[in-house]
């Protein structure tokens, strides 16, 4: 085996303990050092007893290995360059002795249950691209050496404990693509300095902490931003209109964000209602999320021009006036939240042409008018989508829109105008009944010669009718009744 370049067993279902690997760093078991060991996707168990010599990549990824991490020490020839170690079931903190090896590019430790602080002397491994501790117990503040990372690429914090500020340090990382500190403890205001010095962002998640204040407005540089969550924080003030600036959100970009060798770029977005992993589809997720704070004012009109958005969710903060007319012209849009606000007016017509849209959420606001309808938003039929706005009608609400002057649509005009037309009808009919009625018998009183000819003709009419019943009476004589019967009939007939 000392000529073994690449053991690769990932994607199986082995399981049982994680085979010790005893290799001698001067036999150089992994030939030139560019050794690749990946057990990844498989059912090892167990510790990791010690960290392999002479292997660059190590990837024991998804799998379920339990314990602490292994120390290193100074007698060991590591040349880690990529360690992946997340989806699995490690304890305890984050050696320091990583610390020691500046080869590694790629750290990916999440998805695991390290507790303690994230050591502050991760800031020396200053050829590092990517670090990923999310979803783990990590507490303490960020470190501030983190700022020496120059080289990094992604930032991932996600789903752990950190407090305090996120450090100005930060503002070093002019490389960064990825960002994600959603689901934390982070406090303050969002550091304007992001917009400032990031501007290669293009992936920015803040969700779920404690930041406060407005929105800074140098956000905006960030041009080539293609998701923005902001969510659940306490947020005030209103929708910056130079959001219109996010170029990322309007045009596709065909740079991959998965620009690092070895890692895959993640984010966790809630889209339709729904928590989703992205990876492999990042490129073409594109979301605005504003959602779960106190935002004030109106939707700005220019967000219309974000025409490349997957998802926009302004839900639950204290927007009000009206939904903006030109909002069909998010043509790719396939999640649209508004609830939980101050909305007013009708439901845009142009709302009909939203043809991708699949998740519609206008819950809890003021609307009201005429649902419109058509398209795409003819299958859209759960009443939940337009709750809580008493002033709506239409399918799919209870309330009808008959006789309401407030419809628009074109399903909701044609009931109108035929309404208007039966209306008319009997309007009409009772004038012309009146001068009918008027014209003839006015004419029999002016014009006697008309009188005569008329009565003549009535009794002439009473005439024919008196011979045709005689007839069939006596037709009825011959074949019903006896000839002392018939006349008292006949008799009566004739008013005797």
């Amino acid at each position: 085996m000392s000529h073994i370049l690449v053991l690769d067993l990932s994607n199986n279902q082995i399981s049982g303990k994680l085979p010790r690997f005893h290799f001698n760093n001067t036999d150089n078991v992994w030939g030139d050092g560019d050794g690749i060991l990946s057990l990844n996707s498989n059912k090892f168990e167990g510790s990791l007893a010690t960290f392999p010599s002479n292997v660059r990549i190590l990837d024991h990824s998804d799998n379920l290995l339990s314990g602490h991490l292994p120390q290193t020490d100074g007698t060991m020839n590591l040349i880690l360059e990529v360690v992946k170690l997340s989806k699995n079931r490690f304890t305890g903190s984050i050696p320091v002795h990583l610390c020691k090896v500046p080869s590694i590019y790629v750290l990916d430790l999440s998805q695991n249950k390290f507790s303690g602080r994230l050591p502050g002397c991760l800031g020396n491994l200053i050829g590092l691209g990517a670090m990923d501790v999310s979803n783990n117990t990590l507490t303490g503040v960020v470190p501030s050496s983190l700022g020496s990372l120059t080289q990094l690429v992604s930032l991932h914090f996600h789903n752990n404990k950190f407090e305090g500020n996120l450090p100005l340090s930060l503002q070093n990382l002019t490389r960064l693509i990825t960002l994600d500190t959603g689901n934390n403890f982070l406090t303050g205001s969002i550091p304007s300095w992001i917009g400032e010095s990031l501007l290669n962002l293009r992936i920015l998640n803040l969700q779920s902490n404690k930041f406060t204040g407005k929105i800074p407005l140098q956000l905006c540089q960030l041009s080539a931003l293609q998701y923005l969550n902001l969510a659940q924080n306490h947020i005030i003030g209103t929708v910056p209109h130079c959001f219109s600036n996010f170029s990322g959100m309007i045009t596709y970009q065909e740079i991959s964000v998965n620009t690092i060798y070895y890692y895959e770029e993640n984010i966790l977005a809630v889209v339709k209602g729904i928590q989703w992993d992205y990876t492999k589809t990042l490129q073409f997720l594109t979301v605005l999320d504003l959602s779960s704070n106190n935002i004030t004012g109106e939707i700005p009109d220019v967000l219309m021009n974000l025409v490349g958005l997957y998802s926009l969710n302004l839900a639950r903060n204290h927007l009000k006036g009206q939904i903006p007319t030109m909002i069909g012209h998010l043509r790719h849009i396939e999640s649209l939240d508004l609830s939980m606000n101050m909305l007013s007016g009708q439901i845009p017509q142009s709302l009909t042409s939203l043809n991708s849209l699949s998740y519609l959420n206008l819950s809890f606001n003021n609307l009201s008018g005429a649902i419109p309808v058509g398209n795409q938003l003819q299958t859209l039929v759960d009443p939940y989508i337009y709750e809580g706005n008493s002033g709506l009608c239409g399918p799919p609400v209870s309330s009808s829109c008959k006789g309401n002057n407030s419809s628009y649509n074109h399903v909701g005009g044609d009931i109108g105008q035929d309404d208007d037309e039966g209306l008319w009808f009997y309007f009409g009919m009772g004038p012309g009944f009146v001068v009918g009625f008027v014209g003839l018998f006015g004419s029999l009183h002016f014009i006697r010669r008309w009188r005569v000819a008329y009565f003549q003709m009535l009794e002439n009419v009473y005439g024919w009718l008196a011979v045709s019943i005689l007839v069939n009476l006596a037709r009825l004589r011959r074949t019903f009744f006896s000839d002392e019967q018939i006349p008292f009939f006949i008799g009566c007939f004739q008013g005797r």
